[in-house]
């Protein structure tokens, strides 16, 4: 999954896909939805840099 994330006052969604075939799932909207989420960067996670 990833996230499609624009400013507060525009629609962000959340993008589910199969990881092997790419095929989109789903595709999850909701008002709420105004900043990224998740883990974008796993280099930077796993390292620990910031």
């Amino acid at each position: 999954w990833f996230s499609v994330w624009n400013a507060k006052d525009k629609e962000s969604a959340i993008v589910v896909v199969d990881d092997k075939t790419l095929e989109l799932k789903k595709v999850i909207k909701d008002p709420r939805l105004i900043t990224p989420t998740g883990k974008f960067n796993v280099y930077n996670t796993r390292n620990d840099v910031y």
